[in-house]
């Protein structure tokens, strides 16, 4: 295991503080001028970014921040037809400070830990890092683009069917979308995150297809633990839609370790 005092605090030089500084300040800046985020929600994402950055580098950032962008776009896909039907996400699609902190509190957690967990296996920070964000992007996705499906059905029941956009509704168009989006962020990770561009410093995951298709699967799967939580849990009150987002990545991202090992093992 890594010594704690030489991960807990970054090694940087001024340089790069002042220039992740003013990179994630500008892009807090847009993200809130541009109704992406709203003001706290633009601060929140500042600072995640800032300190990702300064754990990893700015490869890691640019996946969280392809995150925001296509979840964005997705959030305001036809959304006067979503406001319309009451099941708009936001004033003008934009997130709020306790959607960042649930979607992204995961993936820097494992950013700042990317030694530690890399000196268990080469490469699996990486992995649970790029899985985490598939598993926020598809429950974004089958979210977005699920609710402008007819009649969806409760997961746990598949002869329910339910209103758009109840929580544990789920359709074949919100499936196909979740599927779509951890796809993409798996292929877009395997790019950024893996060795394939860089082959040192926080870049240990080995780029190839099987990777890619083992991340989108565990971000599919997560999705659906999501809309389970959400037609139990969060049904009964015990639990919050983000704190459905948080458990879920949680838990999709501590089990993709006994995956990414098996994987390496094989392979």
């Amino acid at each position: 295991m890594a010594d704690p005092a030489i991960w807990l605090v970054p090694d940087v030089d001024r340089y790069l503080w002042m220039i992740s500084l003013i990179l994630c300040g500008m892009l807090g800046f847009y993200a809130f001028s541009k109704k992406v985020l709203d003001a706290k929600a633009s601060i929140l994402a500042s600072v995640v970014g800032l300190i990702l950055i300064l754990y990893t580098d700015l490869f890691w950032f640019f996946l969280l921040l392809f995150f925001l962008i296509v979840s964005y776009l997705v959030t305001v896909w036809k959304y006067n037809y979503k406001h319309q039907r009451g099941i708009s996400e936001g004033k003008g699609g934009e997130r709020g400070f306790k959607n960042v902190l649930a979607n992204g509190s995961i993936p820097l957690i494992i950013g700042i830990l990317n030694e530690p967990l890399d000196s268990i296996s080469d490469g699996l920070a990486g992995f649970m890092f790029i899985v985490a964000i598939a598993i926020a992007t598809a429950d974004t996705f089958g979210s977005e683009i699920g609710i402008m499906a007819n009649e969806p059905r409760m997961i746990i029941s598949p002869s329910t069917k339910v209103p758009p956009g109840k929580d544990g509704g789920v359709s074949l168009l919100g499936n196909v979308a979740a599927l779509v989006g951890a796809l993409a962020v798996s292929l877009v990770g395997i790019i950024f995150i893996s060795d394939l561009l860089i082959p040192w410093g926080p870049h240990g995951l080995e780029a190839g297809i099987i990777p890619v298709v083992f991340m989108t699967i565990i971000g599919w799967i997560g999705c659906q633990l999501d809309s389970v939580l959400g037609a139990t849990l969060q049904e009964r009150g015990l639990l919050t839609n983000n704190t459905v987002n948080f458990v879920t990545i949680g838990i999709g991202a501590l089990a993709s370790i006994p995956v990414y090992l098996l994987l390496t093992s094989l392979i």
